[in-house]
Order: C-alpha cells, then sequence, then structure tokens
C-alpha cells in the first residue's frame, strides 16, 4: 500500500457552483480509489506540474474566457494532460473567443448540447462526458432519509410533495413554476399537493401568495448528502428550468428513484426519457443576451404547459400506484450507467489515467522511445 505521501498527485480546479464542486468531489474520490491524491486548487501554476510526482490538471469550468484563463495557459505550456472539464448554457459570443486564446484549446464537454454550442463558436471539442451520481450513497439516502421525510410529512400530511432546487435566476424560471401553481390552485388543486423549495431568499416574493408552498433551505452551500435526502423523501422533482448546460438534479433525482417533471429539450433529454420522468415539449428556442461572454439558449414553455404536467403526476400518484411505483424502479435502474466509477472513468483516459489505476505512456515517455528509434536508425544506416 502506497501511503498518501507518495502518491502521484492530481490537481483540480473548479467553478465555485455547488453542482460543479459536487462533480469534482466525485472524480476526486474516484482518483482516491485508483490510488492517486487529488489535490484543489484555485489556480495551477505551469512550473508545479513540472514536478515528477503530478500526473496532470483537470479543470471543472464554465466555458467563458474569464474563468478559463488559468487552464488556457496550462494546457498550451504543459507537456502534461491538462483536462478542461466544460459546461455552458448557450454559444459563447465572439467576443469571448476572438482574440483569446481559447480556439488553440481542446475541450471536454459535460454534454452534447455543450459540444454544438462551443463547436459553433469555432472551438475544438475532444469528447463529451455527462456528469455523474453517486449511485450507492443515492442508494443509501432512500433508505436513511427518515428525518427528511419526516419534516415534509409534517407539512403536506397526504398530500403529493414535489421538490425544487433551483437558484432564483431566469434561467430557472421559478416565476413561471409560481404562474403554475397560482393555475392549478384555482382549478382546485391546492388541497391536493405541497411544492418544497431548495432556493435563494430573493425568491419568496414570487411565492407569497401561495399557501402550498414552502421554502426549506437557502440555495448553495448544502451538503450533497442532504439535498439527495430531500429528494428521496419526495414523491416528485419539479425541473422548470428554461436553459440548462446540463441539468443535474434530474438525474440527482432519478438515481434517488424520483420521476421528474421538466421540459423535453437538451441537454435534459440526453439522459432523461419518458419511459420514467413526465415530459413536455417546448414552443421555441430562443437565443437571449446574457452578458459578454455567451448568449443563453432558452426552450420556452407556458406556465399552463407546466401546470398541464404537474396535474397529470398528481392523478398518477394518487389512482396509478403501481405505475408510480415502476416510475421509481426504472429511474433508479437507468442512472446506474451515469454513476461517477463508470462515466468518469473516461475522464481518466483524458489525464491518461488507465481504468486499474495504471499511467498510459505519457509526452516524455513518448519522446524518449523516438529518440531511441531515431539512434536505431543512424546506426543501421551507417551499417549500410
Amino acid at each position: 500500500m502506497v501511503s498518501l505521501a507518495h502518491r502521484k498527485i492530481v490537481y483540480i480546479s473548479c467553478l465555485q457552483a455547488d453542482s460543479m464542486i459536487n462533480q469534482a468531489q466525485l472524480f476526486k474520490k474516484l482518483l482516491e480509489q485508483k490510488g492517486y491524491r487529488a489535490i484543489f486548487k484555485s489556480a495551477i501554476a505551469t512550473h508545479e506540474l513540472h514536478q515528477d510526482d503530478v500526473i496532470g490538471a483537470i479543470y471543472f469550468q464554465l466555458a467563458t474566457i474569464n474563468f478559463l484563463s488559468n487552464a488556457i495557459i496550462t494546457q498550451l505550456l504543459s507537456k502534461k494532460p491538462v483536462v478542461i472539464y466544460v459546461t455552458l448554457e448557450g454559444i459563447p459570443t465572439k467576443g469571448n473567443v476572438l482574440h483569446t486564446n481559447m480556439n488553440r484549446c481542446e475541450f471536454v464537454a459535460v454534454s452534447n448540447f455543450v459540444r454544438e454550442c462551443l463547436e459553433n463558436a469555432g472551438l475544438r471539442v475532444r469528447r463529451v462526458v455527462h456528469h455523474a451520481i453517486d449511485w450507492e450513497l443515492c442508494g443509501k439516502m432512500i433508505q436513511q432519509n427518515q428525518w427528511q421525510r419526516r419534516e415534509l410529512e409534517n407539512i403536506a400530511k397526504d398530500k403529493v410533495k414535489f421538490l425544487v432546487v433551483a437558484r432564483d435566476d431566469p434561467r430557472k424560471n421559478l416565476k413561471g413554476l409560481a404562474e403554475a401553481m397560482e393555475i392549478l390552485n384555482n382549478k382546485g388543486y391546492k388541497d391536493k399537493y405541497v411544492v418544497f423549495l431548495i432556493t435563494d431568499d430573493s425568491a419568496k416574493t414570487k411565492f407569497n401568495n401561495i399557501t402550498n408552498a414552502v421554502i426549506l433551505r437557502k440555495f448553495g452551500g448544502a451538503p450533497y448528502e442532504l439535498i439527495l435526502g430531500y429528494m428521496s423523501a419526495s414523491d416528485y422533482l419539479i425541473h422548470p428550468s428554461f436553459c440548462e448546460g446540463f441539468g443535474l438534479p434530474i438525474l440527482e433525482a432519478n438515481a434517488c428513484g424520483v420521476p421528474v417533471i421538466h421540459v423535453d429539450a437538451p441537454p435534459m433529454n440526453e439522459f432523461s426519457s419518458a419511459d420514467f420522468n413526465f415530459l413536455f415539449n417546448y414552443i421555441e428556442k430562443q437565443p437571449v443576451k446574457a452578458n459578454l461572454y455567451q448568449y443563453w439558449i432558452f426552450h420556452l414553455f407556458t406556465p399552463r404547459m407546466l401546470a398541464e404536467m404537474i396535474a397529470y403526476a398528481i392523478d398518477v400518484y394518487e389512482n396509478c400506484k403501481d405505475e408510480y411505483e415502476e416510475y421509481r424502479i426504472k429511474a433508479r435502474e437507468h442512472t446506474k450507467d451515469w454513476d461517477y466509477k463508470v462515466k468518469y472513468l473516461e475522464l481518466l483516459r483524458e489525464l491518461r489515467i488507465t481504468p486499474l489505476g495504471f499511467e498510459m505512456i505519457g509526452y516524455d515517455e513518448i519522446k524518449e522511445v523516438k529518440d531511441e528509434l531515431k539512434v536505431k536508425r543512424k546506426k543501421k544506416r551507417r551499417k549500410k
């Protein structure tokens, strides 16, 4: 057994967003299981990658130049593998790409949607690696969520329990969710369901007059296990978002055996399915200027469309218990292939680490082999 101090090192630099931090932590766990040390750094200096005990580096980042300057420098200047694993919610602006070195880099995208957006901006994508979940941990949370379940049941009693995990941001469409709930409540559904939210304090004003909307906790900074516990204690997750780079709460809820209501749009439909989730179509796709760095791609739908799908989910839960339980089983089983021990093997390969934990031949070794072959060829010529 190699001591921790003598293990080879992989540096990790991560965007300060809960979803990316959780993903980086899963990759760290995989690296340690393979016998490597993972060290988190806000920025990685090129000279640090020259150390003999360092394998390479990986960045979990947003694909905009204001977040990528350090990653670009290390990938272009280091002989060791530097993986830039990125998300994006739309198409990079010309100002984001022109007069930068982004077009000299190669990226790994979190979804085919992100890949398409980057390539439309003239950027190079090596491959797509979807985000991952800890399938075993999600299974444990189904069994160990007693206090979260009691908390929800004390409020909801025998009503259908919906959960929303989202920031108060135009992309996440909480305003549309509030309007959908008003439509449902006016149709007599008010006493049939409760929507619990993990969101920002600013969202309270959107739900002030909706008594069956309950804000549980503030979004951001909550332990990963706590969020999974609330997901597994709920009957459904509602993901009302217009715009995503991936849509991780959908995958996490499914891994907890919880069906999800969401729009049938990329990138969510890359890993979701109507076989166990409640999907509805969008009306149109619309680019929205977000900032200097990207145009968000909104997949628009009306509050009424969302309300109709929530009503249908309530009906299935109340009147078709066997069908609902089948959705739960299918959802959990489907996510096995997104377990981090399976999915993030692809990121290991990008760092030239085999699934068994061995290092693949790297740049320095290739150079040595080439030099040896040159010497041998010269010797053969002299003999002739």
